[in-house]
């Protein structure tokens, strides 16, 4: 009997890894105060639904919320981001996501990759980071696709969304 429970803790072990998900992560950070966790549901945007295409609104319609953490950097907590960078790039470039698009400059860096496969990503992340911190947001849906993806950003930025939203949360701070 003593030998079953060897082996099970053995399995256990040599099952778990090391790395959190990204929802362990989030859920880990969402106390911490030197995160702010936010859900952004669609309806914030303020997309006039009138102004969409058929494909534009179905696409729009597949995701129900944006769920972004930020990390600012402060004089008190600036040690803390290189750990925190240094889990979120493990999470990130870890073998559950697949990378879309990465972009890089002298100042900023980002990724958008999802989990999944193209045609039905369980989860589609965007992940930013700079000298001031990072920003990591999950877009969460139904039966999402990756051009729905690009549909609902170029609605987005045509109908002011992120404008909308920073409106209406700017009322929270």
């Amino acid at each position: 009997m003593n030998k079953l429970w060897v082996y099970i803790t053995v399995l256990a072990f040599v099952g778990c890894s090391t790395t959190p998900s990204i929802q362990e992560y989030y859920a880990s950070k969402t106390e911490d105060p030197n995160f702010l966790v936010i859900d952004i549901p669609t309806s914030i945007l303020g997309i006039d639904s009138s102004s969409l295409s058929e494909e534009e609104q179905e696409a729009l319609n597949s995701f129900q919320k944006l769920n972004v953490l930020l990390f600012r950097k402060t004089d008190k907590n600036a040690t803390q981001l290189p750990s925190e960078l240094k889990m979120v790039r493990a999470i990130i470039d870890g073998k559950n996501f697949d990378p879309l698009l990465i972009m890089s400059d002298r100042q900023y860096s980002g990724k958008l990759v999802l989990e999944g496969s193209v045609e039905r990503p369980d989860e589609i992340v965007f992940y930013g980071s700079g000298d001031e911190g990072f920003v990591l947001a999950r877009l969460i849906g139904r039966n999402m696709q990756v051009e729905k993806a690009m549909l609902l950003a170029n609605a987005i930025q045509r109908g002011n969304g992120l404008e909308n939203a920073a409106k209406a949360l700017g009322g929270f701070f």
